[in-house]
């Protein structure tokens, strides 16, 4: 019976190692694959530059303000002379 006692005590010892070996071996994979597609999402970020015509592209808006702009102050001129 203590021998009995002995080896279930060993077995149980080895799969709580085991079990332990298994929970930080996911950990680490994940921890690893996590920092993988995090660099890799920065590397594509970077790799991808925004097209020129995109930055210099007009503003819709602002260009409407300008002409509205420009139109008030020739009628403003207008009614001066």
């Amino acid at each position: 019976m203590d021998k009995l006692r002995t080896i279930l005590a060993l077995i149980a010892v080895i799969l709580l190692a085991l079990g332990a070996l298994a929970v930080i071996g996911f950990f680490y994979y994940v921890l690893l694959f996590g920092f993988i597609c995090l660099a890799a999402v920065i590397l594509v970020r970077l790799l991808i530059k925004p097209d020129p015509r995109q930055i210099d592209a007009p503003d819709p808006n602002r260009d409407r303000m300008k002409v509205k702009h420009t139109l008030e102050e020739y009628k403003r001129k207008r009614l001066l002379k």
